[in-house]
């Protein structure tokens, strides 16, 4: 058991430490405004219940630094303490930085845009970076692509684009512009390059998946096709899972832009034709008008620059 003499000694030191920090938070100018506060004002006693609270409180920096990591080097954890004087008590509770708030933000941001099998610069492609020159009609495709994707944004009327053109011409990276434009204006996104993507469903009857991607799909914010077309034609691609997708679509509105090597004419020539089943001009039709009702008709010129 500890001396009478010794707790007495322990005591008088916690005392003397709990009046000197009461007397530092007097003179902190976090604690003086908390005093100020015309509507809750800090007290005498509420400082003495919660001398560490407000001490924790008083020492954090006022001012968030970043450090070369992107963190805030004076927030760790990212958050910042407040008071809320309650109850005749200063009660903590916590806020996001502003540096954590923006990183999170940024994260958000980027998982605003899915893909399958879409490469990398395409899927961090900017309007500020297309290249503009006189052999294309790019500068006419970035103004309807700026229009279409506010309109999708601010929920105005409007329809997505099918863009088509020659091999290598931009019209993949037109798509990836469009879909990071959304994702600054925080509208989430879906690009699917069409030739793998069918592989993948394919694939996904042995392990359980297709269902889960197909109806990810379908139901995507806004969905972005890329090089329809490219596939192979069979009448499961076309039927049941294409027209499947553009059906669900167009009867829900909801946005969607396709890229193609083939004009929509050209398209539905393609898709009538199997393997299979011959000629079947009705169904690869079907597919077609659905296009039509969710998206313009544009398409695109220039040099091949995969080839420069």
């Amino acid at each position: 058991m500890e001396p009478i003499n010794q707790f007495i000694k322990n005591n008088k030191k916690i005392e003397r430490n709990n009046e000197r920090i009461y007397q530092e938070l007097l003179q902190n100018p976090k604690i003086v405004e908390l005093i100020n506060d015309e509507e809750t004002p800090l007290t005498a006693s509420m400082i003495k219940n919660d001398l560490i609270t407000l001490k924790h409180y008083a020492d954090q920096p006022s001012e968030c630094k970043e450090n070369s990591d992107g963190q805030c080097e004076n927030h760790p954890d990212g958050y910042i303490i407040n008071i809320d004087i309650r109850n005749d008590r200063a009660n903590m509770y916590y806020t996001p930085c502003p540096i954590k708030v923006r990183n999170d933000e940024f994260i958000k941001r980027e998982n605003l845009i899915q893909s399958y099998h879409v490469p990398e610069d395409i899927k961090n492609a900017t309007f500020d970076t297309i290249y503009l020159d006189d052999s294309s009609n790019r500068n006419v495709l970035l103004k309807k692509a700026i229009q279409v994707t506010d309109a999708v944004a601010s929920d105005a009327n409007y329809r997505g684009l099918y863009i088509h053109g020659e091999f290598g011409i931009g019209k993949s990276y037109i798509l990836g512009c469009i879909a990071n434009e959304l994702k600054e204006k925080a509208v989430s996104s879906l690009i699917v390059y069409v030739p793998e993507i069918l592989r993948d469903l394919k694939a996904g009857f042995r392990d359980g998946t297709t269902d889960e991607k197909y109806n990810l799909i379908k139901n995507a914010h806004v969905l972005i096709l890329d090089d329809l077309g490219a596939e192979d034609v069979t009448p499961w691609a076309r039927d049941e899972v294409i027209t499947g997708i553009l059906h669900h679509r167009m009867v829900q509105k909801l946005p969607t832009f396709i890229s193609s090597n083939f004009s929509i004419d050209d398209l539905e020539y393609r898709y009538a034709r199997t393997k299979e089943n011959g000629i079947e001009e009705t169904k690869a039709r079907r597919m077609t008008e659905r296009i039509r009702a969710l998206c313009e008709e544009v398409q695109m010129t220039g040099d091949n620059y995969r080839n420069g």
